[in-house]
């Protein structure tokens, strides 16, 4: 079976004669000064003739062939009189050429695979001497060396073809990558001037997706990204292009468009065929994605001197900021492109740089906002913010600089500054007579499934001093449930160590009552938009009123957020809220006015 897979690999059977061995047996014929020379290669029933002098045949039977028994010698092998042995009296070659006397020298791989022979007959009975057997030898080592060399130039050749396609195409789905895409998008918008048609593009991004590799491992995640590849590629025509740009960022070029209305028919089929649920090993999965569309030649770069590619690369631009403002908006949705999406982007871009800037130099400050007790009005801890000033006295807004930090490995640098600095803030304090304040700090997704994070926290309250007991890390619903066994695991670890989990934000997205218990939570935040509806709408109380009977059922502390008024304040404290937040309470100020205000 190997000697057969050595000779199949070379890929010469129930081919033509190779022209280029009849010289070898023209010089075989007229060195040796025989009739008829034969190289053949030996398969499992057959002798296939790849070339032949003195013979038109192009096959032979295996039973009674010579070549059969050279395959299986280490040197030539010979036969004096061929009519003297039984075994080859009915041989072709014998019956009908006349052929008397044979030598047979093996084509022996490099592997050491015997897969044919370079053969001589001569019509007359005949000794070969050692010379003769010595030159057949080199003849037939000069045949393997030729099939060799257009094995190694087979494989070069397909090495190329592999190279070529995994230059232009993802190694995951084998889908088009950004420079086969760019080079089909500017062939696209010279057939788009020509015809007046228009182009879209684009960019697909799956909601979510991190969650999946995080929850049920990459494994799982890459099927999950074939299958959103063969599905976009299902939902669009054969002329369009479905590519994939890395991790879960696709592109869909949509060719000769009428109208604007024809891509969004196209994105909202795309959203629904994303939708739809889909299995991977074992385990059912629920997908959404955001989708931004940008047309060319209206989104393109305006009119003048500019590459097809630069035109290319600023579509897809327009396409991604379109994305983005889709995902803004509420995620499984599409966006066309708009003038002003660019001017936010590159906002974003300029203040993501000056943001990591100012972590570095330490030009972000911390304020603290207290919460207080709604029966007794005395503070009982606060809550550690961070704010961003700048040069001419203005601030940036947290609503838009925290965002911009958890879009990058920035949060990570700002979180663990925030932890330090207010960590050390209330050891300080304390020195310096103040009550013993329980402090809360925000922790972020990318934070809490930092592996580190939970030595950061340990490490942190070392060197400060802090009691754990007087630490509470804030986490919002979806960090919660966004990996249930990583958040248990962790918020055990941090119980073990007495530093208190609080959910911030309750009731905005969709916890989990028994996940809940698991987390072994000790905190509840109510979300603002509950408590700032109390007075305006009659539902309000009885949500609130249900929300805080939760939190005291599951015995955790609960603390009202934005509490505006006295009204709000009333109510809650009715209700047996035990902590209320806001700025009718006391608003984030910096850390020397906060303990002049709070701590006599």
């Amino acid at each position: 079976m190997r000697r057969i897979e050595a000779l199949h690999r070379y890929q010469v059977l129930d081919t033509s004669p190779e022209v280029e061995f009849d010289r070898l047996t023209q010089l075989a014929m007229r060195h040796l000064k025989v009739p008829v020379v034969l190289i053949n290669l030996v398969d499992a029933n057959r002798t296939w003739i790849k070339s032949a002098q003195g013979t038109s045949m192009r096959e032979l039977n295996r039973d009674n062939a010579c070549c059969a028994r050279t395959i299986a010698s280490d040197d030539v092998y010979t036969v004096a009189d061929l009519l003297a042995h039984p075994e080859y009296q009915h041989n072709e070659l014998v019956v009908q050429g006349g052929a008397r006397a044979y030598a047979g020298a093996p084509l022996i791989t490099p592997d050491g695979q015997r897969i044919g022979a370079l053969a001589v007959y001569d019509l007359r009975p005949r000794e070969f001497s050692r010379a003769e057997q010595q030159f057949l030898q080199d003849l037939a080592a000069i045949v393997t060396d030729c099939l060799e060399s257009r094995l190694m130039i087979r494989s070069w050749q397909h090495a190329q073809l592999q190279t070529a396609h995994l230059a232009h195409h993802d190694p995951l789905t084998g889908l088009p990558n950004r420079l086969k895409l760019l080079d089909r998008a500017q062939l696209a918008f010279h057939q788009a001037q020509r015809s007046e048609h228009a182009v879209g593009v684009m960019v697909v991004d799956l909601d979510g997706f991190k969650g999946i590799n995080d929850s049920l491992g990459h494994l799982v995640g890459d099927e999950v990204l074939k299958e959103v590849g063969r599905r976009l590629c299902a939902g669009v025509r054969r002329d369009d292009t479905v590519a994939r740009l890395g991790g879960d960022e696709f592109v869909v070029l949509l060719l000769e468009l009428t109208e604007p209305l024809d891509a969004a028919r196209v994105a909202q089929k795309l959203l629904e065929i994303l939708r739809q649920p889909l299995e991977v090993e074992g385990h059912e999965i629920q997908l959404s994605a955001s989708l931004g569309i940008a047309i060319y030649p209206e989104d393109g770069l305006a009119p003048g001197e500019h590459s097809a590619e630069a035109e290319a690369e600023a579509l897809l631009r327009s396409a991604d900021a379109a994305m983005y403002e889709a995902k803004t908006a509420g995620k499984a949705q599409y966006r066309f492109y708009r003038p002003d999406m660019t001017r936010t982007a590159q906002r974003k871009v300029h203040l993501r740089t000056r943001l990591a800037q100012a972590v570095e130099h330490g030009e972000l400050a911390l304020h603290y906002q207290p919460l207080v007790d709604l029966e007794s009005g005395r503070v009982m801890g606060v809550e550690a913010l961070a704010r961003w000033p700048q040069a001419d006295g203005g601030w940036v807004s947290p609503l838009e600089f925290i965002p911009l930090a958890e879009e990058g490995h920035l949060i990570q640098d700002l979180g663990a500054w925030v932890l330090r600095t207010a960590c050390r803030q209330l050891v300080e304090w304390q020195a310096q007579g103040a009550p013993s304040w329980d402090l809360s700090v925000n922790v972020s997704a990318r934070q809490w499934e930092q592996a580190e994070f939970f030595a950061l926290v340990q490490r942190t309250l070392q060197d400060t001093g802090l009691p754990p007991e007087r630490l509470v890390l804030e986490i919002t619903e979806a960090v919660a449930q966004g990996s249930a066994g990583l958040a248990q695991s962790r918020a055990r670890a941090f119980a073990k160590l007495g530093v208190r989990v609080a959910l911030d934000d309750f009731g905005t997205g969709y916890s989990n009552l028994s996940q809940m218990q698991n987390l072994g939570l000790r905190q509840l935040k109510v979300d603002r938009s509950f408590v700032q509806a109390l007075g305006h709408r009659a539902m309000a109380r009885s949500v609130a009123e249900t929300i805080i009977m939760l939190g005291r059922q599951l015995g955790l502390t609960v603390v009202a957020e934005g509490v505006e008024t006295a009204e709000q304040r009333d109510q809650l404290h009715a209700l047996t809220c035990s902590l209320g937040q806001g700025h009718f309470l006391g608003s984030p100020v910096p850390p020397g006015e906060f303990l002049k205000k709070y701590a006599g």
